[in-house]
């Protein structure tokens, strides 16, 4: 790659991190928003007597809750490919600043050389 494209390719790794933090972000929120729904509805049960029963009856409905899990499995898919992309990011990044310090070891060099 040239030095010239890493400024574009670098771009698009941070857009992509950030579409992917953007999804992260709504996925945790569906996953909140049905954790919510079962708070809800274990609060509003009259027939559970104490704490320990509330607890086991929201566990009971999230184990059966199938778009809990799959919002789960979700999240963690989005979650190791954002992890992914950031290293790519990053090696993007550092392979950058490599490229730019040797351009300017060799600009060093070339005037150095004009100067002797």
């Amino acid at each position: 790659m040239n030095l010239n494209e890493y400024p574009t390719a670098i771009a698009k790794l941070q857009a992509e991190v950030l579409g992917l933090d953007l999804t992260i972000e709504q996925t945790h929120a569906t996953i909140k928003q049905i954790e919510a729904d079962i708070d809800s509805q274990v609060a509003f049960d009259t027939t559970l007597r104490n704490d320990t029963q509330r607890k086991a009856k929201r566990q009971e409905l999230l184990d059966e809750h199938l778009q809990y899990w799959e919002q789960q499995e979700i999240l963690s898919q989005y979650r190791s490919k954002r992890e992914q992309a950031f290293i790519q990011l990053c090696l993007r990044r550092n392979e950058f600043s490599v490229l730019k310090l040797e351009k300017r070891e060799a600009i060093a060099r070339l005037e150095l050389q004009a100067n002797s």
